[in-house]
């Protein structure tokens, strides 16, 4: 019984991973259109999420918990200042850090992102009931968790939150 369990194991996890890296280039794909009329990049676009689901977050945090390169975060961060889409302060607790806010230019523009990559979305997934995506929504929140170590929380209801939940800081 073992072996079979093992077998169904492996086949099951060759065709998550399999099927997980086609449905990442696809949405990949789908996305990049929309976000770059709103002149936002996929990893501009995830910051801003983060930043305004958690408020203050440093550089640091947002590398672990978006599964970014440092540096691609401190390249995007650095864009982001300067189109006036996120704001840094001295972290009083922890000068050789900083902490990081989104600003009203920043909402507005991961707004205009929003209803663009979610125009792209509903094109694509108009014969899904809602309750579908839903359902994969919180399966994929739990399956995220589960390859973070983590515990999964229900969904919040905002289209990002189920990826992209807070947690403790990093």
């Amino acid at each position: 019984m073992g072996e079979q369990l093992q077998a169904v194991d492996e086949f099951a996890g060759r065709r998550v991973v399999r099927e997980l890296g086609a449905a990442s280039r696809l949405l990949r794909g789908l996305m990049t259109p929309p976000l770059q009329a709103a002149g936002v990049t996929q990893a501009e676009y995830h910051l801003l999420v983060y930043l305004e689901e958690r408020g203050t977050s440093t550089g640091k945090e947002l590398s672990c918990r978006l599964s970014l390169d440092k540096t691609t975060v401190s390249r995007q961060l650095a864009a982001l200042e300067e189109s006036g889409s996120i704001a840094r302060t001295t972290d009083p607790s922890n000068r050789r850090s900083h902490l990081i806010t989104l600003t009203d230019a920043g909402r507005e523009r991961l707004a205009d992102a929003r209803r663009r990559t979610l125009a792209a979305l509903e094109d694509r997934f108009s014969s899904w009931p809602a309750q579908g995506l839903e359902e994969l929504a919180d399966r994929l929140a739990a399956f995220n968790d589960q390859l973070r170590g983590e515990q999964s929380e229900p969904a919040e209801g905002d289209p990002d939150a189920p990826a992209l939940r807070p947690t403790q800081p990093a």
